[in-house]
């Protein structure tokens, strides 16, 4: 496809809604108080030496999590009932609700996707499209019809935000739209499947190779196309960009790390393992896991630093992973929660349910952190851990 020919084709312009400010915010009001009484966003009592430092638990949200780091944190989570909520952070108190539905059959329990926070407002990918929510209130703010998004895996983000845009890749093209108003300011040729991350004024994409753009005029940087087939988001870290791509055979990933100002490859090492985790970096370490293993390796060199060994959930589910302020988180489908230290691999704490039960349903695992904060979200509830800063 060439990308002129597709910039000469651009979407219909988005639909701007016009929403009532006042209702919204009254009916909003209403929806948080019957949440917040019916979900309960309560404190753990139970902090016994053998569970980790508990902060608040709260069934009225589950689902995958968007945490905003920096002075005025965020935490979005987009429900197993269809619908996105706000929460505080600090203790788990629903701010807003608004029903959005999922962009694929793979993950139609999420209630679509809350990839990306800028501008004030939230980006999430459904069924029919792209959304802004005004990330105070919930208001849509725009929506652009995406007649032609692909099936997406359910540990895709398909949106991000970066040089003062809103990227996405649909209709087998990177779409830059504006924030204000969702409207097209460039698109070039990708494949449907990309996985997108933007950095600064660099937006990068990661499928059959991987490549970086301009984000603000949509220049082509570089292209590296020794890296196959990139099957997880690419992490930007250091001034490197960190993904994954498949092994020679079933059971082996490769992890890779690129010059981000340039795609050359600083170095790539093959781990024992096949997943679909996104990579983790923080503190000059990237963390790898597959199975029941933890790898830590030192984004400079690629070097191993340490391997921990995980436990497997006992239900239906993967695990799942990220890192933040000097430690390692591992969650597992039964609602363990595993830290460790992100120097030496060593474990800090663990912690788990009153009744380990192994459950029958299929359960998806999220977690996000920041600062000495982490949240778990699972099928029972989002719970917090940690330390509030």
């Amino acid at each position: 496809m060439n990308p002129d020919a597709a910039a000469q084709n651009p979407p219909a312009r988005p639909q701007v809604n016009q929403i009532n400010r006042r209702r919204l915010l009254l009916s909003a009001a209403g929806g948080i108080g019957a949440l917040a009484v019916a979900g309960g966003a309560r404190w753990w009592a139970d902090r016994s030496a053998e569970h980790g430092p508990r902060l608040w638990s709260t069934t009225a949200a589950n689902g995958r999590l968007l945490l905003t780091d920096g002075p005025q944190r965020d935490l979005y989570v987009s429900g197993s009932d269809g619908n996105l909520r706000a929460l505080d952070p600090r203790t788990g108190a629903v701010r807003w609700s608004r029903a959005v539905d999922s962009p694929d059959a793979v993950s139609a329990y999420l209630g679509g996707r809350p990839s990306a926070v800028g501008d004030g407002a939230v980006y999430t990918a459904t069924s029919t499209g792209l959304q802004a929510l005004d990330a105070a209130t919930g208001e849509v703010r725009w929506q652009v019809p995406v007649p032609e998004w692909a099936e997406l895996p359910a540990e895709q983000t398909p949106v991000a935000v970066g040089g003062g845009l809103v990227f996405a890749v649909h209709g087998g093209a990177l779409h830059a739209h504006d924030p204000a108003t969702g409207e097209t300011r460039w698109r070039k040729a990708s494949g449907a499947g990309d996985f997108l991350a933007a950095d600064g004024d660099t937006v990068y994409t990661g499928g059959a190779g991987a490549r970086a753009f301009d984000a603000r005029t949509g220049e082509q940087r570089w292209v590296q196309e020794t890296v196959p087939g990139v099957n997880t988001t690419p992490v930007v870290h250091r001034g490197a960009v960190l993904l994954t791509y498949a092994g020679g055979t079933a059971t082996t990933t490769w992890v890779c790390s690129l010059e981000a100002a340039t795609g050359r490859v600083r170095w790539q090492r093959m781990q024992r393992g096949a997943t679909n985790h996104p990579l983790s970096a923080a503190d000059g370490t990237v963390c790898f896991l597959s199975g029941t293993q933890l790898v830590g390796m030192d984004t400079e060199t690629g070097e191993p630093r340490w391997t921990a060994t995980v436990t497997l959930g006992l239900g239906r589910g993967e695990s799942s992973m990220t890192t933040a302020n000097g430690v390692a988180y591992v969650g597992t489908n039964d609602d363990r929660l595993f830290a460790f230290d992100l120097t030496t691999g060593s474990p800090r704490w663990q912690d788990a349910p009153d009744d380990l039960r192994s459950g029958t349903g299929y359960t998806y695992v999220s977690l996000a952190a920041a600062g000495s904060t982490v949240y778990r979200s699972s099928r029972t509830g989002l719970q917090a851990l940690g330390t509030l800063t």
